[in-house]
């Protein structure tokens, strides 16, 4: 599951980061929503829910100390209010403190050795 801002967080920072897009097209991040398109199996982008600005500002509101953004809000609050997923997968650690209302493990890339 993929909530729809992500998949819009996603293409933004695939178009304008210098990295991975030199010369600022969109064709790297064109690619991403393809795939996203092409691989249901793999990637269900969904409608965030219609509440989700309330929840989020709450969810921010509570979690004053940790470094969510507001689009970790958005998949903090789409995952914990969807049963069905069972894990979260992200490369933000701050993600972990979150406490969902159901079993979610949240599964980081693993670290590079330093």
């Amino acid at each position: 599951m993929v909530p729809d801002a992500v998949a819009g967080e996603a293409f933004t920072k695939l178009r304008y980061d210098r990295q991975i897009s030199g010369r600022r097209d969109s064709r790297v991040a064109l690619a991403a929503f393809l795939m996203l398109d092409t691989a249901p199996e793999l990637f269900s982008v969904r409608k965030s829910p219609d509440d989700c600005y309330e929840r989020a500002r709450e969810l921010l509101t509570k979690y004053v100390d940790q470094a969510f953004s507001y689009v970790d809000a958005i998949v903090l609050m789409t995952a914990d209010g969807d049963r069905e997923v069972q894990a979260l997968l992200t490369v933000d650690s701050s993600m972990t403190t979150f406490a969902f209302s159901h079993p979610v493990v949240v599964e980081l890339p693993p670290r590079r050795p330093v």
